[in-house]
């Protein structure tokens, strides 16, 4: 089998995102519409979350419920040389940051200024909701936004041969850790996607 489709970044797969209902565990259905497709995430979207479960319903950019990253840039308060420092991801923000100065090695709390986190955690782009699709693989949690994009994943682990076929520094395939190319996880990894489309599917019947 030889993979050779085009070179979709993440994005072009978020228009439409199962997520876990904040409100009642369900399956809900994240809908974006960008007016604009930007890599790595999309810019002047308006997206909406419906549960057809319990009704929960959120929509517009303002409310964020995913991962924070806290940041410090400021001066030290010993010496005055710039101190830079960020946290780990984290769902629980904290007022500061005990940061250590490279100058002159002292040690103080500085506050911490929180930005919303979308890097590599299994959560939409667009609201921090958890992603429905995701499964253990090993020590590792493989997550997908949508059954289009768990297809697209599939023909590619499957495959034997994979053209390059213009990947670029964003495309999905491009980004993908190693042990989730690696060939000795394929068999194990296709079982996982199928297990997770079959109940899935069962779920939303």
């Amino acid at each position: 089998m030889k993979f050779n489709q085009p070179a979709y970044p993440t994005v072009y797969f978020s228009e439409n995102i199962w997520i876990t209902c904040p409100k009642c565990a369900e399956p809900a259905l994240v809908n974006s519409q960008p007016r604009k497709y930007s890599i790595p995430f999309p810019l002047n979207h308006q997206s909406k979350c419906t549960c057809g479960y319990c009704g929960f319903h959120q929509s517009g950019n303002d409310q964020w419920d995913g991962y924070l990253l806290g940041f410090v840039n400021q001066s030290c308060g010993h010496c005055g040389t710039k101190v830079c420092h960020s946290t780990e991801p984290t769902k629980k923000p904290y007022p500061n940051a005990k940061v250590t100065c490279e100058t002159c090695q002292q040690t103080r709390a500085y506050e911490l200024a929180w930005y919303r986190y979308r890097g590599d955690k299994p959560t939409d782009p667009y609201f921090g909701f958890d992603l429905w699709l995701q499964t253990d693989v090993k020590d590792n949690v493989l997550w997908l936004y949508n059954l289009e994009q768990l297809t697209y994943l599939r023909d590619y682990v499957s495959a034997k041969l994979r053209e390059d076929n213009g990947r670029h520094k964003y495309s999905m395939i491009t980004n993908l850790p190693q042990w989730m190319k690696s060939s000795k996880n394929r068999d194990l990894i296709v079982k996982k996607l199928n297990k997770l489309e079959e109940e899935f599917i069962k779920r939303i019947d």
